[in-house]
């Protein structure tokens, strides 16, 4: 692991149930039920989070259910399974991958309403 500063890990073999809301990264390597907000996430193959997941970024080579909120890039490895609404900035797929549910793009596009142009009057 890189910088491990404000980070979770959760262990094959571990169970939690909640909330997570970290600064950094969490890492999941078991089974999380429960929304996670973070910097980042990694679920390893043998992870599963079954609950809301916003993020910055996320690498998923395990199983989610629900929805994943993506502000940047998903990547769906091989081994990777996403049930749910997923909405994401950018998306890479490795061939095996699964994507299942209602998938949206984030867009940041502001609409910006003009001023009208006045009727010009003849004189």
């Amino acid at each position: 692991m890189e910088n491990i500063k404000h980070s979770l890990m959760v262990g094959e073999g571990v169970n939690i149930v909640g909330n997570i809301s970290v600064q950094g990264a969490v890492h999941v390597y078991g089974n999380l039920d429960g929304e996670v907000i973070s910097q980042e996430i990694f679920i390893g193959e043998s992870g599963k989070v079954n609950g809301e997941i916003k993020v910055g970024s996320a690498d998923i080579r395990g199983e989610v259910t629900n929805s994943i909120h993506v502000k940047e890039t998903l990547i769906v490895r091989s081994t990777g399974k996403i049930s749910g609404t997923i909405t994401y900035q950018s998306l890479e797929i490795e061939h095996g991958g699964i994507i299942d549910g209602k998938i949206e793009k984030n867009s940041h596009v502001k609409v910006v309403a003009l001023p009208q142009a006045e009727d010009s009057k003849s004189a």
